[in-house]
């Protein structure tokens, strides 16, 4: 499995310190191998100079990914989720979840 590189080791901590500037309802972990982290190393263009990456965290709430390069120069963005439709929610207010209460109360 693919590792940091020096400058991505360094780069990292401010990386998420950035994300949790915005993340107010929770921690971010800064271990990349948390199983919150879903990770995509990118393959090397020049053998042993390292691999840069995207990774992904999503609370529910927040979604923040990281892209950086071997070089440790990261791209940090946060977004606020808002769930459309959720299957396993009882209260889902999506049209068609709405709808399908409606007609389930209708032939009661």
């Amino acid at each position: 499995m693919p590792e940091f590189t020096e400058r991505q080791a360094a780069a990292w901590p401010e990386a998420i310190a950035e994300a949790r500037r915005y993340v107010e309802t929770s921690t971010i972990p800064l271990d990349i191998d948390h199983y919150a982290w879903q990770v995509t190393w990118a393959e090397e263009s020049r053998p042993g100079r390292g691999h840069g990456f995207s990774a992904t965290w999503c609370d529910g709430e927040y979604l923040v990914q990281v892209h950086m390069d071997v070089y440790g120069y990261p791209s940090v963005s946060v977004a606020e989720t808002t769930w459309l439709h959720s299957s396993s929610y009882e209260e889902c207010e999506c049209s068609w979840c709405e709808r399908y209460r409606e007609d389930e109360d209708d032939e009661y």
